[in-house]
């Protein structure tokens, strides 16, 4: 029986990880599943297994492409998000550097209880409204505040 992709928790095991990823990736992850947590769960995952600059580009090209599987849309002012996205993947490298030998579902876990309540996560990198930027939207911004390692 494969694994429950209605269910909003994690995963916690490979073969439910596996189809979380592909449900992500093919568009058919229920749009409630693709929450805040889970963003920092696939990209800590995509990080673990492809390095930072390959975890860059898959989540460039799937949550764009999810964003539209679910009935989104990828404009100047909504959906996909260039810096946001980069800042968060270059950030999941470094708390990877931090723990190399962490397994990927172990590693992602710790990602997710670290980032996820860190709503202030962007006002301490950028002296501006990243989120609402059309042109942070578009391109990579560097953080203004705070420099990445």
């Amino acid at each position: 029986m494969p694994p429950n992709l209605s269910d909003h928790a994690l995963p916690q095991d490979e073969p439910t990880l596996e189809a979380f990823i592909a449900g992500f990736e093919t568009g058919t992850l229920p749009k409630a599943r693709w929450t805040h947590a889970a963003h920092i769960f696939t990209g800590a995952c995509y990080v673990h297994t492809f390095g930072e600059a390959a975890a860059i580009d898959r989540m460039r090209t799937n949550v764009s492409a999810y964003n539209l599987a679910v009935g989104g849309q990828n404009t100047p002012t909504s959906g996909y998000h260039e810096t946001v996205t980069v800042l968060w993947i270059k950030l999941l490298g470094q708390l990877h550097t931090q723990h190399p030998t962490l397994a990927r579902i172990p590693f992602a876990a710790l990602a997710v209880e670290y980032f996820a309540p860190q709503r202030d996560l962007l006002q301490r990198y950028y002296d501006y409204d990243v989120v609402a930027s059309t042109e942070a939207r578009r391109t990579w911004h560097p953080p203004t505040l705070t420099p990445l390692l």
